[in-house]
């Protein structure tokens, strides 16, 4: 395990009440003094460390538990999607927040596979990242507006719409977590009882073989239950329960 030596660690910093903590992961120094002169201009975030490497990245979070977390995708030692999925096995509240130069939709996907919360391309203005950590931060998801949604859409069509062969109430019920619902809420929807929604659940987890919300979000996006939304808070958070 690669860790960054001791003189190179952030100090500890006290959280600022009403700032959002972030995290940022890049290998280039350049990239990550304009991310921080950006955001720091903002009243309400605060940036507690800078990541050189997807190590580094994990160490950060586990240390400074921030709120978000942007990291690149392309790092030494450990790139950023191997991190992502190291981060949200520890920690399910973070905000992740991919920034890359790439759109194609092998890497949106695989970023979103992860357990990620959105999705940026470098050349995201100002207002762009400070929306997408905002929407991020209330649980929901965000895609820069250039993201290449149209080819991931022609991605999905080639595919199964249903490869994990879920029943229809099993979908009924994977739409409802994508949209943020509570088993609770779901239930009331589809007029059955709460124990018949958690069961649903459980064999539709068996089916894709685990996953958290966002996960789930991820493959009813896939599966065409859903659309990602450009540039604007997509989703409500995804219930936990």
């Amino acid at each position: 395990m690669v860790k960054p030596a001791p003189d190179t660690m952030p100090k500890r910093q006290e959280q600022r009440p009403g700032k959002l903590r972030i995290v940022i992961a890049d290998d280039h120094a350049l990239v990550r003094d304009g991310i921080r002169a950006r955001l720091e201009m903002e009243d309400n975030l605060e940036i507690i460390a800078e990541a050189e490497n997807g190590q580094q990245a994990i160490d950060y979070t586990r240390l400074y538990h921030p709120d978000i977390v942007i990291l690149d995708i392309s790092m030494p030692h450990m790139n950023g999607l191997e991190a992502a999925k190291v981060i949200r096995h520890h920690n399910r509240t973070c905000g992740i927040l991919f920034l890359s130069m790439y759109d194609n939709p092998e890497y949106v996907q695989a970023a979103m596979a992860t357990g990620a919360n959105g999705f940026l391309l470098k050349d995201v203005c100002t207002q762009g990242m400070v929306s997408a950590i905002a929407s991020v931060a209330a649980g929901g998801f965000y895609f820069s507006k250039n993201v290449s949604l149209s080819a991931l859409k022609e991605e999905t069509e080639k595919n199964d719409p249903n490869p994990y062969n879920l029943t229809d109430r099993e979908r009924d019920v994977l739409l409802g977590i994508a949209n943020g619902k509570a088993n609770k809420e779901i239930a009331q929807d589809l007029g059955i009882g709460v124990r018949t929604v958690e069961s649903h659940r459980q064999r539709m987890r068996e089916k894709i073989g685990g996953g958290n919300a966002a996960q789930l979000t991820h493959i009813a996006m896939e599966m065409g239950l859903i659309s990602p939304q450009n540039d604007e808070p997509s989703l409500k958070p995804p219930a936990l329960d």
